[in-house]
């Protein structure tokens, strides 16, 4: 190998570039004594606090210039923004003002002092020094005057600030440290200020957006905050991250309920479409939500629940307080905004929309911006399929069709709307439900006038007025059983004066209707009761169960002391559901449970004195442990019923596996759920888990047996 040389550059070279003549010393050197390296903290710290006082911070009461309203100008600038006239109404300075506050300001000790630091540590140290401090101070003036304060034109006020106080005095120190008047700030160097400010106010606004949109009405103002923070994907970026990461610790938790969760969710979908009308933020930010909203069990219920709740709206348009247990501002938004209001399509091939915009660089890959950005559409595209919307509807609006209500345009209102979303054909069911609940009136006035039974009903309550003796008067629902939703029966036995007035019924309908068939669901619906007592008279709408077990407390004073099972056996009702119907009644004061025997109760003739004996649906608004306990007994009854019903259908299942196992020879599990999901009324309502616990059972039993490959055979005998 051959020397490498390495080849050195010539000191002449640099010595003729640099000539010695071109190198100015600098004006004022640097001393790097120690004892000046020391004061420099001393020297930062004095700086940060002359300055604080002159630029108003931490001070309520600090005004610029005079402090002193002038006659149709306005009132003076205060440098705390919750202390300060609205934007429109404090003035601009005069030359009174600037005059008085460059008084002020002359009488500040910072003016000597910098003197004084400029020689001992230069006139480039104080600078940077001042440079560090102005921007700590900025950040600590946004977070003083505007931390918590949502109010219009706040821009004006930090413009304001900035232009006046911050740029002004900025100058006047460089100034001062250069001995000279000429040192000029440029008014890009004033913007850039102002863009420095903006951002310091974004990232708080960005910090209290959580809160912000918890109390959304109350804080509009700070979403056109955050519009001029978020001009570029970095701060958009910053925005999204920060409140999803706010949104998983103090939101997405088993200890926030279902309802909140929604209503914040609402809550966002109004802020965003008003901070970034494209939607990708609130893309970005949902994401997570949405995917938690999906996993609870009780979302479709609550959303469902909300859109057909009784809302009352305001005058602003906004649902009234009510249950806060229920969204009722669904209902006001489902009548409010339809399908049709967001009718802008934004797409590619609208080449008549002149205000098309592209999407916003940061979007996401999969990023579809939906045409229908109000909340009903947010939230019924929560799930995938619309089929779990629907089931849930028909089961709630149920629920309502059952009731005793004067009308149902709420329901009927609701409905309208939904098509317009759904299509008609998804809810064909619905409307079946609601012509069933509609017809049944007409049919019902029809039936008693030909039974003669509103005749009987009028003498009834006459004789009752008289002597005080018992009537009833029987109204009917006829539902087509195949549209209504599944309803478990807890079966029991009504009073013989309530069979009797069901047999005439029946019979008037099958002459009206001589091809159909009653069949009685004596568990559903309501009854009115009106008991009277020996000091007071109780009146309100119960279930038919527990109608029949106070019902049969009727005889004489010695034979009302009833127990559980004696009720149990007499009306063939499950004895979970007996009690429950007497915990209800003694949550009513209308039964006692006897001291001396578990399960025994007797009606309660006469309250024990010092007893308020005014007697209404909520105990006063006071829910008591009677009442507790009755709810949780008629849940553990409603269990029993459902777990009862699951039994008997199971029997149903049992006969169908055994019957195409037996038809089509062995089949593996999927095949058996496909073909059970065909041939069994109303689908198979189980998963394949449960199915194979099922079939595991089937074969412990000795009916079936499991060959190659997993498939089910029947068992040979």
């Amino acid at each position: 190998m051959s020397d490498v040389q390495v080849m050195r550059p010539q000191r002449s070279v640099l010595t003729s570039v640099f000539t010695p003549n071109s190198v100015k010393p600098p004006r004022h050197r640097q001393r790097f004594a120690p004892t000046a390296t020391s004061i420099i903290p001393t020297i930062k710290s004095d700086l940060t606090s002359q300055l604080i006082v002159l630029l108003g911070i931490w001070d309520e009461s600090f005004v610029y210039g005079q402090n002193r309203l002038l006659p149709n100008v306005g009132g003076p600038f205060h440098s705390h923004f919750d202390s300060c006239p609205p934007a429109g109404q404090f003035r601009q300075p005069t030359n009174a003002d600037h005059a008085a506050q460059s008084a002020r300001e002359a009488q500040s000790p910072l003016w000597t002092n910098l003197r004084q630091w400029r020689t001992a540590i230069g006139s480039g140290a104080v600078k940077r020094l001042l440079a560090a401090v102005l921007n700590d101070l900025m950040t600590e003036f946004v977070n003083w005057s505007y931390a918590g304060i949502y109010r219009e034109e706040l821009h004006a006020h930090l413009d304001f600030w900035v232009e006046h106080l911050f740029a002004r005095l900025t100058r006047n120190i460089l100034c001062a440290l250069d001995e000279s008047t000429d040192v000029y700030v440029s008014e890009v160097e004033v913007k850039r200020w102002k863009d420095m400010a903006t951002s310091r106010l974004g990232a708080l606004r960005v910090d209290e957006l959580f809160e912000i949109i918890v109390d959304w009405d109350a804080t509009t103002p700070a979403i056109e905050d955050l519009r001029r923070f978020t001009t570029n994907p970095a701060t958009r970026g910053y925005l999204t991250h920060d409140f999803a990461n706010a949104l998983q610790t103090r939101l997405l938790h088993p200890g926030a309920s279902t309802v909140e969760i929604l209503q914040l969710y609402i809550s966002i979908i109004r802020s965003f479409c008003v901070l970034d009308p494209k939607g990708v933020l609130l893309d970005r930010v949902t994401r997570k939500l949405r995917r938690y909203l999906r996993e609870r069990d009780d979302t479709v219920k609550v959303i469902v629940a909300g859109l057909l709740s009784d809302s009352v709206r305001q005058k602003d348009g906004t649902a009234a307080p009510g249950d806060p247990e229920v969204l009722t501002e669904l209902a006001v938004e489902l009548s409010t905004h339809t399908a049709h209001d967001s009718n802008t399509d934004d797409s590619e091939f609208d080449w008549n929309n002149m205000e098309w915009m592209p999407d916003p660089i940061d979007a996401a890959p999969d990023y579809i911006k939906s045409k229908n950005t109000d909340v009903i559409a947010s939230l019924i595209t929560l799930f995938d399929s619309k089929v779990i919307f629907v089931k849930e509807l028909q089961n709630t609006l149920a629920d309502r069709l059952l009731k005793n209500k004067p009308d149902f345009n709420q329901e009927i209102s609701v409905l309208e709307h939904l098509k317009i979303r759904f299509g008609e054909s998804a809810l064909q069911g619905c409307e079946v439900m609601l012509r069933d609940v509609l017809d049944s009136r007409k049919v019902d006035n029809v039936v008693r006038k030909d039974r003669g039974m509103d005749t009987q009903a009028m003498d009834a309550a006459a004789e009752r007025q008289e002597a005080g003796s018992l009537y009833i008067e029987l109204h009917t629902k006829i539902l087509s059983r195949l549209f209504w939703p599944s309803m478990p029966e807890q079966t029991f036995t009504v009073p013989d004066i309530v069979l009797k007035q069901q047999e005439s019924y029946e019979m008037g309908f099958e002459a009206l209707k001589q091809s159909r068939k009653l069949t009685w669901l004596n568990t559903i619906g309501q009854v009115e009761v009106e008991l009277e007592l020996e000091d007071r008279t109780y009146h309100d709408e119960v279930l038919p169960w527990q109608a029949a077990v106070i019902y049969a407390f009727q005889g004489e004073a010695d034979e009302t002391e009833r127990t559980v099972a004696d009720l149990a056996t007499e009306l063939n009702m499950s004895p979970t559901l007996v009690r429950s119907a007497c915990i209800f009644w003694v949550s009513k004061r209308i039964l006692a449970e006897a001291s001396n025997a578990k399960d025994t109760y007797f009606v309660l003739e006469t309250l024990p004195d010092g007893v308020d004996s005014i007697m209404n649906d909520d105990n006063g608004g006071r829910p008591d442990a009677a009442a507790v306990a009755a709810e949780a007994a008629a849940a553990q009854a409603a269990r029993e019923a459902e777990e009862e019903e699951r039994k008997s259908k199971m029997a149903m299942y049992h006969q169908f596996v055994v019957s195409m196992l037996t038809n089509q020879g062995q089949m593996p599990l999927p095949r058996i759920a496909m073909m059970l999901g065909i041939v069994v009324p109303g689908g198979f309502p189980f998963s394949n888990e449960e199915l194979k616990e099922f079939l595991a059972g089937m074969v412990k039993d000795g009916v079936l047996d499991v060959g190659a490959g997993g498939a089910y055979k029947v068992a040979s005998s």
